[in-house]
């Protein structure tokens, strides 16, 4: 199945965008958060330390893997959320905290974009929603979705 294709059966299945990399092409993340964990950096959370190899290259957790489809949705309000910032009254809920739990959202649809994807190709797939130790915000970058900024998070247009 040809990349425009995939793309379009994401889109499909209700996502906004959708973007692939090659799974199996080194990259610098792994060193990153290598250093990060070796420098303590990491506090309490023994799990990053206790995952690490797994988690320094997409391929750490599926050795066979060799593209990565990745997908983004925008579930920002129809109104513009910053005007809520002009009642001073009233406190302000973030605009991902408000509805329905990207986790549960996305796996849905990730649940039904694998399966077409599977009944098109018969190809293995792997469906993850930052529930993983798969660093997907730099491989979000690598596939060319966005950039991450020094907060961590992934930022497109």
């Amino acid at each position: 199945m040809d990349a425009e294709t995939v793309k379009s059966l994401a889109i499909a299945s209700g996502f906004t965008q959708a973007r692939i990399c090659r799974a199996d092409d080194a990259w610098t993340a792994g060193e990153r958060l290598a250093e990060f964990v070796a420098a303590g950096q990491h506090g309490s959370m023994v799990w990053m330390e206790d995952t690490l190899a797994r988690r320094q290259h997409p391929t750490g957790m599926w050795p066979d893997a060799k593209s990565a489809v990745v997908v983004g949705l925008n579930y920002g309000p129809d109104i513009d959320p910053l005007a809520a910032l002009e009642r001073k009254s009233e406190g302000v809920i973030s605009v991902y905290a408000r509805n329905t739990d990207y986790h549960d959202l996305m796996k849905k649809r990730l649940k039904h974009f694998a399966r077409a994807f599977v009944n098109k190709t018969g190809a293995e797939v792997k469906v993850f929603v930052d529930t993983a130790p798969l660093m997907e915000k730099p491989l979000a970058a690598k596939s060319g979705m966005g950039w991450q900024g020094k907060h961590t998070n992934l930022v497109s247009r």
